[in-house]
């Protein structure tokens, strides 16, 4: 990786199901993953950030939701459908965890940038940065378990 996306992309194991062993895969969010290499974060956390980017990139973004793109069903209608309810979950995240989290989220999962980067863009310590995105990381996995 050069230019924008370095040290942006980190390597994950990606579960492939009962009976098939995981994979390599390259993922947005070095810093995510980081955190959860240093075992600041767990697993539950990236899982609830990645679902956040999933529902940002199809509702505000506009892109296929990739976990329907293999299902061969659906039209237009659907698509749509599930478009506002991505919306409605991104916006349930901003208006309960307000518009720091939000952005800190964007930063960190979408741009994929590192704690100290972004600790640099808000001129704060990286250790607060750190903190206040774990306690971010836990409100999100427990909105995301309020509302299924």
């Amino acid at each position: 990786m050069q230019g924008a996306w370095k040290n942006r992309i980190a390597l994950a194991e990606l579960e492939q199901g009962k009976d098939r062993p995981p994979t390599n895969v390259l993922r947005r969010g070095a810093g995510l993953y980081g955190l959860l290499r240093s075992g600041t974060i767990t697993q539950r956390h990236v899982d609830a950030a990645q679902r956040w980017a999933r529902d940002f990139e199809t509702g505000i973004m506009g892109a296929s939701d990739p976990e329907r793109r293999g299902s061969g069903g659906g039209d237009i209608h659907d698509m749509l459908i599930a478009r506002s309810a991505a919306v409605a979950r991104c916006e349930g995240v901003r208006r309960t965890l307000g518009r720091y989290a939000s952005d800190l989220l964007v930063l960190l999962v979408l741009d994929g940038l590192s704690l100290g980067k972004i600790a640099e863009q808000y001129r704060k310590n990286r250790q607060v940065i750190t903190g206040a995105v774990e306690m971010l990381l836990e409100q999100l996995v427990d909105h995301y378990g309020n509302i299924i």
